[in-house]
């Protein structure tokens, strides 16, 4: 097989180099690989051209130097002059050096977060051991049968690093990060910020930017971010101060440009989607977090814009924050932006330590790619099991290939369950060797009095009166154009006109018109009691996402939301009401008084009121539009059988619908 061929080859020199390198060797580092991806295959042979001599010479030198490196993984900050490189299977690298400005870009970012008007950021150092997490399966034969989606993950990430968390889908990334942030919790195994165990008074210092951007469409980006910062902010900040500090930040993260553009959504066209995730990251940034925790903020954009976005996530941490992101497959380039790296498969840590000596510790072990590939798929091809145009480890040879009902013979390859579990067990060997407490050894920051002192202040960002006036001016804002949509206007007009000529000059002096035009006073209830139910019914089931996410970080008192929309809601239910009733009240010749008119008027605002009140309530109750339509229409057309209109005698035992019937005419 090509493949053990190489990797015996490869294992023989690298054993025959620990004799032939000296210490006064200069020490050698495989670069990080680049974007450009040289196709070929090298074989291995006694006899070879001159330029892969020196390719294997380079590597043989790089493989000796470091690995010692490998077994003693220092913690720390790696360094920004990271050499951009394309990895060839012998282990060598073309390098493909980043430019000096492109440094010095970085580096005089970092220097203005630093500038930035913000309090002192209080560092924390996270450190994370044996993590377990497990949830119950249902539908089992066993009623105790658990399904594990962490085991035992051990982590460390210290102020001015970023870190991420990468591997495959389902591999458990986006659990340990909420796990990190106290959203759900521990099974098993500890989790410390400064060797302090998670607390209410931590919640303000962790920002949690969600994978999908949730955001008001019908917002600006200076809108949405001014509206954050005058709800989260302490109150030791004024007004002023804190819509200076949103406008910071939008300069900061170069969102100026589409300020004043809507954030738009589905079925609303607005900001792109780089601009939509830097948005997301700046409502976490504006409270100056001292954790900044972020769930695949690459995930649908394209590979320059997510480099943007990770070069604004690594400046971020050089100004003295901790940073920790997932990823699911970042290019080279973005790949070695990150500072440290943990790769998961199936919920197990395949590596922990610097994301530059990942590929050192795999080739360490005889796994190295065949080909020329970017980094990151190799890593995410293993922690999937895929040994695919990789050298497969002697030790998983000897292992597996006398086994042939380990192997699937149809292809000749081992199977992902014999890769993931050599790489597991690999890995465990590692930190035995080590010793978990010198793998994660953390920095000592003395930080507790600072971490208790401010839980009280930070409790609310601002007074409750404050947060429903904001929270008033925000739903006007945001509802007008629902309210106020060409559809719904033409709905309202059409049919007032309609209803304007079919009772045309109705005459109320005789019987029949009596009859007519009490028909079309409850015709009028009618409407204007399913129109507003059906349109609160939406409410909360759309607004679910957006308020659970603004409750998770404490914008707001729950009170003062439901307040302040059931308040923001009045002056737009009125409009329609009063321009639909003037045109039918013209066109049918009704009682032409201005205490006609106001009582009439006054009716049909109590009969929007109640219908909207009763829509809100079947909505939060079920969170589901089917069923709480389904409820909807079923109270409306018992109040319109029970009203009066339709039944005169009604049987004694249904004779209390009659009376809890909105639309009753006693």
């Amino acid at each position: 097989m090509e493949g053990k061929q190489y990797s015996e080859c490869q294992i023989q020199n690298f054993e025959d180099s620990k004799v032939a390198v000296t210490e006064k060797d200069p020490i050698m580092r495989i670069k990080q690989p680049g974007d450009e991806i040289q196709e070929g295959m090298h074989g291995c042979e006694e006899k070879t051209t001159s330029d892969t001599k020196s390719w294997s010479t380079g590597f043989l030198m790089n493989m000796e130097s470091t690995v010692a490196e490998i077994d003693c993984v220092s913690i720390g900050v790696s360094s920004n002059d990271i050499d951009l490189s394309v990895l060839h299977p012998d282990g060598s690298s073309l390098p493909i050096m980043a430019s000096l400005s492109e440094a010095d870009d970085e580096e005089s970012e970092s220097h203005t977060w630093k500038k930035l008007g913000f309090e002192p950021t209080l560092p924390i150092c996270l450190k994370f051991e044996d993590v377990t997490y497990k949830v119950t399966v249902k539908g089992e034969k066993t009623p105790d049968a658990n399904k594990y989606i962490l085991h035992g993950i051990t982590g460390l990430v210290h102020p001015g690093e970023v870190l991420a968390l990468m591997g495959p889908s389902g591999g458990g990334k986006t659990t340990l990060l909420n796990l990190l942030s106290g959203r759900i919790k521990l099974d098993s195994g500890t989790i410390t910020y400064n060797n302090q165990p998670y607390s209410k008074s931590l919640k303000w210092r962790i920002g949690f930017v969600l994978q999908d951007d949730v955001a008001f469409p019908h917002l600006t980006v200076k809108e949405t971010l001014t509206y954050a910062a005058l709800l989260r902010l302490p109150n030791t900040l004024t007004m002023q101060q804190k819509k200076e500090r949103a406008t910071c930040v939008i300069s900061e993260l170069g969102l100026e440009r589409c300020q004043n553009t809507v954030v738009g959504g589905t079925f609303l066209r607005g900001i792109s989607g780089g601009e939509r995730k830097r948005v997301c990251i700046a409502n976490e940034i504006l409270l100056n977090p001292s954790l900044l925790l972020l769930d695949e903020p690459t995930s649908g954009l394209d590979s320059t814009t997510a480099l943007q976005i990770v070069k604004m996530l690594r400046n971020i941490a050089r100004s003295g924050k901790t940073v920790v992101t997932t990823i699911h497959q970042p290019s080279s380039r973005l790949f070695s932006k990150f500072d440290k790296l943990i790769l998961l498969g199936k919920g197990s840590s395949l590596y922990f330590g610097k994301a530059s000596d990942a590929m050192l510790y795999f080739s360490s072990m005889g796994c190295s790619p065949l080909i020329a590939m970017n980094p990151a798929e190799f890593l995410t091809d293993l922690a999937n099991g895929n040994i695919k145009d990789k050298s497969v480890p002697s030790d998983l040879e000897d292992k597996f290939f006398p086994r042939n009902n380990s192997l699937d013979m149809k292809h000749g390859e081992l199977s992902q369950v014999d890769v993931h579990e050599y790489l597991v067990e690999a890995y465990a060997v590692k930190e035995a060797k080590l010793g978990k407490t010198k793998l994660i050894k953390p920095l000592l920051i003395d930080a507790e009095p600072r971490m208790k002192a401010r839980s009280s202040t930070m409790e609310w960002g601002a007074t409750w009166w404050d947060q429903l006036s904001i929270l008033f001016r925000r739903g006007l804002k945001e509802r007008r154009h629902e309210y106020f949509s060409c559809i719904r206007i033409t709905q309202v007009f059409s049919t007032a006109i309609v209803m304007g000529l079919l009772w045309w000059r109705s005459d109320g002096s005789s019987p029949k018109g009596l009859q007519d035009q009490a028909g079309l006073l409850f015709f009028i209830s009618v409407f204007w009691a399913f129109f507003p139910m059906f349109t609160a019914i939406f409410t909360f089931p759309q607004e679910r996402v957006m308020l659970a996410k603004e409750r998770s970080v404490g914008m707001y008192r729950l009170s003062a939301y439901l307040l302040a929309r059931m308040i923001s809601d009045l002056p737009l239910d009125l409009i329609l009401p009063l321009v639909f009733l003037v045109i039918v009240y013209l066109m049918a010749g009704l009682k032409s008084t201005f205490t006609a008119f106001s009582l009439t008027m006054l009716t049909v605002f109590l009969s929007v009121v109640a219908a909207q009140g009763l829509g809100l309530t079947i909505g939060a109750a079920f969170m589901d539009v089917k069923k709480a339509s389904t409820l909807a229409s079923v109270i409306i057309m018992t109040s319109m059988l029970s009203g009066g209109f339709f039944i005169q005698k009604v049987p004694v035992f249904m004779s209390w619908v009659h009376h809890v019937s909105p639309l009753s005419k006693d």
